[in-house]
């Protein structure tokens, strides 16, 4: 007795397309998932570095990041303040470049001394040629702008140890922001406000 080989019929091949489809795009989905949840983690870390490199900041000058030292000793007795920031190429200046600061007046002169940079930023976390004051851009892991307020709107201006305390915020994948809602609740943006949350 001869036996033959039978096929698979069309509705059978269609199952196995289906499933085949089924578990594709279920993969595909986890997949982006895992992306999303990379680039949130990278760009939290990033803002953590960054706030960090603030309290830094502050800790060596009793301020935060901000061009009120520019402003003559006239314009601080007259009680000129320096307005408020909100810039997406403040920080890079004041954090990830070496600064020379002048220490110790005194009859015999004052000491000029090298600063190290507060944060350490990778090619791929700025924009833009170092062409002079305020002209690079720190970037998030979607490579939008993470943005610096001083002083902040989530952290208020009642804070012990300053008149003002900063934010930072990506705007994270939908790079929109800045609205109302996204200042309350912040879901889709990643803050150093949400860090004091936890």
């Amino acid at each position: 007795m001869i036996r033959l080989n039978r096929g698979f019929t069309l509705l059978e091949l269609l199952v196995v397309i289906a499933i085949i489809g089924f578990l594709a795009a279920t993969l595909t989905i986890a997949a982006a998932g895992l992306k999303q949840r990379a680039n949130i983690e990278k760009t939290a870390a990033l803002i953590r570095r960054m706030d960090a490199g603030c309290e830094a900041y502050f800790t060596k000058f009793q301020d935060y990041p901000s061009d009120y030292a520019k402003l003559t000793a006239a314009d601080k007795k007259s009680g000129k303040v320096w307005p408020a920031i909100k810039s997406d190429k403040y920080l890079f200046d004041y954090l990830a470049k070496p600064m020379t600061v002048t220490e110790g007046f005194t009859s015999a002169g004052s000491k000029v001394r090298d600063l190290s940079p507060f944060v350490e930023m990778k090619d791929s976390e700025v924009l833009g040629p170092d062409s002079g004051p305020h002209s690079v851009q720190c970037l998030d892991a979607w490579e939008g702008p993470i943005w610096y307020e001083l002083p902040g709107y989530a952290h208020g201006t009642n804070f012990p140890d300053r008149s003002a305390k900063f934010d930072l915020t990506s705007c994270g994948a939908n790079k929109v922001g800045d609205s109302l809602i996204d200042k309350i609740n912040p879901l889709d943006d990643v803050t150093n406000w949400t860090f004091d949350r936890k």
